[in-house]
């Protein structure tokens, strides 16, 4: 996170090579044929980074009321898997804020922490084998009556995330997944609801924020 991280960032946001290939299958998926590309963007990748943090840290509107109620049901241990970075000490992200997603969640494992990112193998079974420790530790209190003694197997998870090779490598580890559209979480939540039967949605519009797709003009 210093000044080489983001000069690096810088040159990987700049590469013409990179700008070609995003271009090029963001016009396919549209479906428009590419005669010529534009110019790279010029991005200041330092801004852009922290814009990406300062946004991320408002709660989702459709998955928080989710967690909340999933957690106030004491049926299910919460469990993040994230791909994270380490702040500079005394940066102002390091506190935690109001409604902080985090201190809802029974295990929270940190890529930057553990040393391992989705979607490597790697980080699947290290989630595994902490929500296996987790249940048998809590099975006589928070877990009674619900069987975590016998520990937690691979296909009693349930991943969700936003991108398709970690679901993917999620479906690998034996887990079942749920694909979260950014942007229109609800979708998700519907799935949630029809696997607990618990009524997990907020009153939050089911609305898309996600950004539109331009038309493509012929």
């Amino acid at each position: 996170m210093d000044a080489d991280f983001f000069a690096g960032f810088n040159r990987d946001l700049r590469d013409p090579g990179r700008w070609k290939a995003f271009y090029t299958q963001a016009m396919k998926k549209e479906g428009v044929a590419v005669s010529d590309i534009p110019p790279v963007p010029e991005v200041d990748a330092e801004w852009l980074f922290w814009e990406m943090m300062r946004a991320s840290r408002a709660p989702d509107p459709w998955m928080w009321p989710a967690l909340q109620r999933l957690k106030e049901s004491g049926k299910y241990i919460i469990a993040a898997l994230s791909n994270t970075m380490i702040y500079p000490d005394g940066h102002e992200f390091n506190e935690v804020w109001p409604n902080d997603v985090r201190g809802i969640f029974d295990i929270f494992i940190s890529s930057a922490h553990v040393g391992l990112r989705k979607p490597d193998p790697a980080i699947y079974a290290l989630a595994l084998r902490e929500l296996n420790k987790f249940a048998k530790e809590h099975a006589s209190t928070m877990g009674k009556g619900l069987g975590w003694e016998e520990g937690i197997k691979a296909e009693d998870i349930v991943f969700l995330d936003d991108i398709g090779e970690n679901l993917k490598a999620a479906k690998k580890a034996g887990f079942g997944t749920i694909k979260v559209h950014l942007g229109q979480a609800y979708d998700a939540v519907e799935a949630l609801e029809k696997l607990t039967g618990l009524q997990l949605a907020g009153n939050h519009p089911k609305v898309s924020s996600a950004p539109k797709k331009p038309k493509a003009k012929l």
